[in-house]
């Protein structure tokens, strides 16, 4: 991952606001070649708003938010052509047989990459010649996987993209999605519930609540940083420490480098799944 590269996906104070409902509050991120970002959040957080806002489908109230230096609202065919998307619920192609539906979507992206869609139809064990409305849920979703990664976008945005996968599937997936973004210098913005598989593929964390950015860093800064100290009544905790929830006694913090100050009793690491639960406990 190249920082000094130009960023692919730029947010700037993006906002999005339903009637009286702000779905996202002035949020900022940067996204690299390279960069597979893990977005985390509860239902409802502001994570589909964010990926509808980065392909366009709506529009922001304030702020901007541009892909491969363009304006969404200015993107031209040929962005849009790098641009890479798995919805929750994968859509269309009933009528066609999985080998005649990849056959019209090809024809859609000069730069379609053969070989790779080859091996991950051998991956997701798919017949060519069966029709795509008798395909399991998981099929589909392993098709639209197909379909979204075979001409190498620059941008692929995944939403909740292995829910329907059984565990070995995903897991064969989830592995090969670092290695493909590296290797296509691409950079990857995907949601998911399932804790274990962000911190098994994802570079980076991006933690949404409320419609705002709580955290995004890279993981390993991630473990290093984020603690759950356990504070004395008279604690004062250095103005370096930046508080992201506070539950009694117990202080999620992040800049955390193992300060020692008056009052703390305890420091404590937490995996993805308890970082969520404390954050919204």
């Amino acid at each position: 991952m190249d920082m000094n590269a130009t960023p692919i996906l730029v947010c700037k104070q993006l906002t999005k606001r339903f009637d009286e409902k702000v779905a996202l509050n002035a949020l900022d991120m940067a996204l690299y070649p390279g960069m597979v970002v893990g977005l985390l959040g509860q239902n409802g957080a502001g994570k589909s708003t964010l990926m509808r806002c980065a392909l366009g489908i709506i529009q922001a109230s304030t702020g901007s938010i541009e892909v491969l230096g363009t304006p969404v609202d200015q993107m031209t065919s040929e962005i849009k052509a790098q641009i890479g998307y798995v919805p929750q619920q994968p859509f269309g192609y009933e009528g066609f047989s999985v080998a005649k539906a990849l056959t019209l979507h090809r024809s859609f992206y000069p730069e379609w990459d053969m070989d790779l869609e080859s091996a991950w139809l051998q991956r997701f064990d798919l017949d060519l010649k069966q029709q795509v409305q008798r395909l399991s849920v998981g099929q589909r979703q392993s098709l639209a996987l197909i379909m979204a990664m075979a001409y190498r976008p620059k941008l692929l945005i995944l939403d909740e993209p292995v829910a329907s996968l059984d565990p070995i599937a995903r897991r064969k997936f989830m592995a090969d999605l670092f290695e493909l973004a590296l290797e296509s210098g691409s950079c990857v913005l995907f949601s998911s519930h399932i804790t274990s598989d962000l911190e098994r593929v994802a570079s980076h964390l991006a933690l949404i609540k409320h419609g705002e950015l709580i955290i995004f860093k890279e993981i390993d800064e991630l473990r290093e940083q984020v603690k759950l100290l356990k504070l004395s009544e008279t604690a004062t905790l250095p103005s370096e420490l930046k508080i992201l929830h506070r539950n009694g006694n117990n202080v999620v913090v992040d800049n955390y480098h193992q300060q020692d100050f008056e009052g703390l009793i305890s420091s404590h690491s937490l995996n993805l799944e308890q970082l969520f639960m404390e954050l919204h406990s």
